[in-house]
């Protein structure tokens, strides 16, 4: 029985080495070529993109006053000196937790070793609380009551969280409008008849945290005997803005 003709199977077997290595040289070039594509700002189609942002902004009073009192006294012992400024502290913290317009928070005690040539001669107690409120007439006289009986050391005037949120869902509007408008601008000035918007994200930002005036010393020794004093300073504006940023596809 004679045997089959091979030669065909032969020829198909030479071909795959030929097969796989052009397709090896082909799948790094296409790839290559889609990642020219991606790195252009085009999408697939090879519309054109642009990356731009916007912003709005807008300045408010700030609703805030945060004022920190303290008492300080020196002892030849730390108990005797926080027992004292304790005495101090303790009427004025009651009288102001009482008063629901009032935030108030107190700051602890410090003792520090007081020096003289090289050997502790005594201790000195620190004090501190924290009252904050919403800015006026009545809200200064009463620092300035206080003021009789502690130690004001700073004030500082900030903008409330749930203000500066009410602002800044008010500038997303004008934001986007302002994107919008960037948008349309500059697509037509390369020649472009319109867009559509392809990503977009909002971000707001604006100080939360009190920004301190001038440090303020008003000592008890100084005012125990005038009327309570006013308080100093005057709330200022702070900067709410919220921005815009994104890509828009250009189109014909």
């Amino acid at each position: 029985m004679s045997a089959l003709p091979c030669a065909p199977y032969t020829r198909v077997r030479a071909l795959v080495p030929a097969l796989l290595l052009a397709l090896a040289v082909a799948l790094p070039c296409a790839t290559a070529a889609q990642a020219r594509g991606n790195d252009d700002g085009r999408d697939g189609d090879r519309t054109p993109r642009l990356s731009l942002a916007a912003s709005a902004y807008r300045d408010v009073p700030q609703d805030r006053v945060t004022v920190t009192l303290y008492a300080e006294r020196e002892s030849p012992q730390p108990a005797a000196g926080q027992a004292q400024v304790s005495e101090l502290l303790g009427p004025v913290l009651e009288r102001l937790k009482a008063r629901p317009d009032l935030e108030v928070q107190s700051s602890g005690y410090r003792t520090d070793p007081v020096w003289q040539q090289s050997r502790v001669v005594g201790w000195r107690t620190r004090g501190s609380l924290q009252v904050s409120a919403q800015p006026s007439e009545s809200f200064n006289r009463l620092v300035g009551e206080l003021a009789t009986k502690l130690n004001v050391e700073s004030v500082a005037y900030w903008l409330s969280r749930p203000a500066q949120l009410a602002i800044e869902r008010e500038l997303i509007a004008e934001a986007v409008a302002a994107f919008r408008a960037k948008a349309d601008t500059a697509a037509k000035a390369l020649g472009f008849r319109t867009y559509s918007v392809r990503t977009v994200s909002v971000d707001g930002a604006g100080p939360i945290r009190p920004e301190p005036v001038p440090k303020v010393m008003m000592s008890r020794a100084a005012s125990a005997e005038s009327a309570p004093v006013p308080l100093p300073g005057a709330e200022g504006k702070t900067t709410v803005t919220v921005s815009v940023s994104g890509s828009v596809a250009l189109e014909p």
